[in-house]
C-alpha cells in the first residue's frame, strides 16, 4: 500500500486537498499498478514559523 505524504504551507482549502488528493492518487495507482484504494495520502499543514528554505524561516522571506 503506497503511502504518500505531503508538507504544505497553511491555508489550502479543502476542496484544493482534494484536487491534489485525488491527482496524486490516480498517478501513484497508475504508475505502480495498484488499485487507488490502496493509495493513502496525508496533508500536514505548517505555519510560515515552521518551515525554513535556505536557512530562513518563511515567515521571514519576502513575498514573491
Amino acid at each position: 500500500m503506497p503511502v504518500v505524504q505531503i508538507t504544505l504551507l497553511e491555508g489550502r482549502s479543502a476542496e484544493q486537498k482534494r484536487r491534489i488528493a485525488a491527482l496524486v492518487t490516480d498517478a501513484i495507482a497508475e504508475e505502480a499498478g495498484t488499485a487507488r484504494e490502496g493509495v493513502v495520502v496525508t496533508f500536514i499543514d505548517v505555519t510560515r514559523e515552521d518551515y525554513a528554505r535556505g536557512g530562513v524561516l518563511m515567515a521571514d522571506q519576502k513575498p514573491k
